[in-house]
């Protein structure tokens, strides 16, 4: 089974990918999220897991417009406990670093960290197990990277500083997506819905109140702008279904309300993953 990531081996994505699957995959790299999508719309790849949000940096809004606008589904999420690690060629101290690369995120996450290192330059980079990968290649020797353990031992790199992220409750959601059709199991728990309204006073608070009337827990919601319609936005909307006969119900009911609406997919709650973290913790 190949599954695609953004980035290249020892990412995050790919240990996102490796535990979600939980048995033997092949990883298909893509240097972008957009490749990422396209990757699977080509078939060369069954499915792919993207992250859409860290408990630091927020949610990244653009990688849900991609997968939106893709008409792939969600097929399955799964919660990273992401480790930041500041690694460089073995025998380098803090001090002898000039720079630091890395995605922005990985650098959001650790600033509280590279205060104490006023010298050190932050450069943001399009991947962490990239920017390690090169410093190991080139053979830079004032150059650190943040990022896995995994990654660091990919690439024969050094750890200097372990769990460097400012908040050690810092998670990282993927969502698995998939063609329509490929995944077979009907059963969930969870929905990801996307709607725009009218532009008319009260049309969100009509929305939520058929929500919560039909009992169903809207555990997520996130307005984005509307390219070319100054002041009107798109929602994005996260439920968590008990009863799916209530969960249809509401769909029916806050249909009719919408400009459009759009199910971008019904599937089990990654929460299972989020335990295994906490009792590791």
């Amino acid at each position: 089974m190949t599954i695609s990531i953004q980035g290249i081996k020892g990412a995050f994505h790919e240990e996102a990918a490796n535990n979600y699957y939980g048995r033997e995959i092949s990883i298909l790299p893509n240097n972008t999220f957009p490749g990422l999508i396209e990757s699977i719309q080509l078939g060369k790849s069954v499915a792919g897991v993207i992250a859409v949000e860290n408990t630091i940096s927020g949610t990244i809004h653009s990688n849900l417009n991609l997968i939106r606008e893709s008409g792939l589904q969600i097929a399955g999420e799964i919660y990273l406990h992401i480790q930041q690690n500041l690694v460089a060629l073995p025998g380098t101290r803090i001090t002898h670093l000039t720079e630091v690369h890395s995605h922005y995120m990985a650098i959001n996450q650790c600033r509280k960290f590279f205060r104490q290192y006023p010298h050190i330059k932050l450069q943001e980079s399009e991947d962490t197990a990239l920017s390690m990968r090169e410093i190991s290649n080139n053979k830079s020797k004032n150059i650190g990277a943040i990022g896995s353990k995994i990654g660091a031992a990919h690439y024969n790199l050094e750890i200097l500083a372990e769990s460097i992220e400012t908040n050690k409750k810092n998670y990282t959601r993927f969502l698995v997506v998939e063609k329509p059709g490929i995944n077979s199991n009907t059963e969930f728990n969870k929905a990801s819905i996307c709607l725009t309204l009218p532009n008319e006073k009260g049309s969100l608070a009509k929305i939520l109140s058929i929500i919560a009337f039909y009992d169903i827990d809207l555990s997520k919601i996130e307005s984005v702008p509307i390219i070319g319609e100054p002041w009107h936005y798109m929602f994005y909307i996260d439920l968590q279904i008990a009863n799916t006969e209530s969960y249809y119900g509401m769909f029916q009911a806050i249909k009719p309300l919408t400009d459009q609406l759009i199910i971008m997919g019904e599937y089990l709650s990654g929460d299972n993953s989020l335990k295994e973290i906490h009792n590791k913790l």
